[in-house]
């Protein structure tokens, strides 16, 4: 047996070499030559737990030990063949493991990065070191930087054009224009027709419930916005109120508090049953006919498919906005599903704005719910 496959000794005591993660996690604390076949069998593992322990072992206080990781992680066939990991790296948050990347990917590696290396370019602009190093991997691979980038913003501007309907989409707008006499007289009219006792304070607080709380909504009043774009007329037939207003700006901030108030259960935020429930209510309630099931996958010709609309919810994510600026969201959220690139990564909008949500910054689980309306004449 080669030497590569030879079973982990952890401290004295020899494990198989399909031991679990916790086994294997007991190994990095064990002598320098147990401890370098543990890597290695964490990184045959190729599912991410074992990508977070090769990845904090790179942060490892001990020179010789972080200096053995970033050998092991490229030993042999484990740089090549485990690609996620490689893209996991150069998309690190860690200036110091963006760069061991990279070193590793122009000295062993032999994977299509392209979209990551492209990331870690613009994102570390002010890094000499990580600069050099995507310019040698973009010659290497001969690619053409600025063309990819004029690709990349032309597709974005076309995604936003085709989805400029999001954009008076949300649940943050309404908090926003309380301040605004016309508006505040419409919200309170809204609100009032649902709660007639409600005071001028608890209509405020109503309205802030719904910009914390109320992403599930204004994802789904989204797809009702775009679905009657073309016909205003059925919208003011099935709403009772203007598509638009006097200004011409959409009246999706009405149609999101009349659902949110009808909903009228007192929850901090809403699962996904929940919203087949209400949406069940609400479609009832103004007679029309549409249908919500849920997927765990989603292919982009869905996304294509005549009044059906996507709306992903995950938790524990990075969105990236149009300036590549960096949001965290680290609690469960609704997002319009917009398109998915051939990478997997998603464009999606929320809070009236347009943003990427990348595979890689996915830290939790992912579910699809998907809305289908029956066409309007």
């Amino acid at each position: 047996m080669r030497e590569f496959y030879k079973a982990p000794n952890i401290n004295g005591v020899e494990v198989p070499y399909d031991a679990s993660i916790k086994e294997l996690k007991k190994g990095l604390d064990a002598p320098m030559k147990d401890y370098v076949v543990c890597l290695r069998a964490l990184a045959w593992k190729e599912n991410w737990k074992s990508f977070e322990l090769l990845k904090n072992e790179l942060r490892n206080k001990d020179y010789y030990r972080r200096r053995a990781a970033l050998e092991n992680i490229s030993y042999h066939r484990l740089w090549n063949i485990n690609s996620y990991l490689v893209k996991e790296l150069l998309l690190d948050h860690s200036e110091y493991v963006v760069k061991l990347a990279l070193s590793l990917l122009n000295t062993f590696g032999d994977c299509d990065v392209t979209n990551e290396v492209v990331i870690a370019y613009d994102f570390w602009t002010g890094n000499e070191e990580i600069q050099a190093a995507c310019q040698q991997y973009f010659e290497r691979e001969h690619v053409d930087y600025h063309n990819l980038v004029w690709e990349y913003t032309n597709k974005k501007q076309e995604l936003l054009e085709n989805a400029t309907f999001y954009k008076g989409c949300s649940q943050k707008r309404l908090i926003g224009n309380w301040n605004e006499n016309e508006k505040m007289a419409e919200y309170l009219s809204v609100i009032h027709k649902y709660f007639p006792e409600y005071s001028l304070d608890d209509a405020r607080l109503v309205l802030y419930e719904l910009s914390e709380d109320g992403c599930g909504y204004a994802a789904i009043v989204a797809t009702l916005i775009h679905f009657f774009r073309n016909n205003s007329y059925c919208f003011m037939k099935t709403f009772g109120f203007s598509m638009y207003d006097q200004k011409g700006q959409s009246n999706a901030d009405l149609l999101l508090l009349h659902f949110y108030c009808m909903a009228d259960e007192n929850n901090y935020g809403m699962t996904i049953g929940q919203m087949m429930s209400q949406f069940r209510r609400f479609t009832k309630e103004y007679q029309l006919k549409a249908k919500m099931d849920t997927m765990l996958k989603v292919k982009s010709g869905q996304l294509r498919e005549k009044d059906t609309y996507i709306i992903v919810m995950t938790k524990n994510f990075v969105l990236l906005d149009e300036r590549r600026k960096k949001i965290y969201v680290d609690e469960w959220h609704y997002m319009n599903l917009c398109d998915i690139d051939e990478d997997g990564n998603l464009v999606v909008s929320s809070w009236g704005k347009s943003y990427i949500l990348r595979k890689a910054d996915i830290a939790g689980r992912m579910y699809f719910v998907r809305i289908q309306y029956a066409a309007k004449v």
